[in-house]
């Protein structure tokens, strides 16, 4: 092979590390997904980041009236292609785990209540 093709293929090559360092969390586990992708506005705990939820209401799912009437439907649209100032993730989550977030925002707002 010569080095032109070489050059060539080197980057091709260097995909999976440059994916690796992209950021994506590592497991693909709710509480990992919830993490990475919402735990930066929504809270950890789901009750949405204190600095912002005067301005948001909607950042604190564990008063969501939409997760409250688990309204599944509506909340994986608003995950998938985002609402507002939140960005939407059908490009970076496969549908399931999109489904999987929705399922984990609703035991947010139920582990509150017990």
């Amino acid at each position: 092979m010569g080095p032109r093709r070489a050059a060539l293929l080197l980057p091709l090559a260097a995909l999976p590390l440059l994916a690796a360092c992209a950021g994506e969390p590592e497991g693909r586990e709710p509480a990992e997904l919830y993490a990475h992708y919402c735990a930066r506005c929504h809270g950890a705990g789901g009750e949405g980041d204190p600095r912002n939820v005067a301005l948001y209401p909607g950042l604190d799912l564990t008063r969501s009236e939409m997760i409250a009437k688990r309204a599944r439907t509506v909340i994986h649209r608003r995950i998938a292609q985002g609402y507002g100032p939140m960005p939407g993730f059908v490009h970076r989550l496969s549908p399931e785990e999109i489904q999987t977030l929705v399922d984990f925002c609703l035991e947010l707002q139920h582990g509150k209540e017990e």
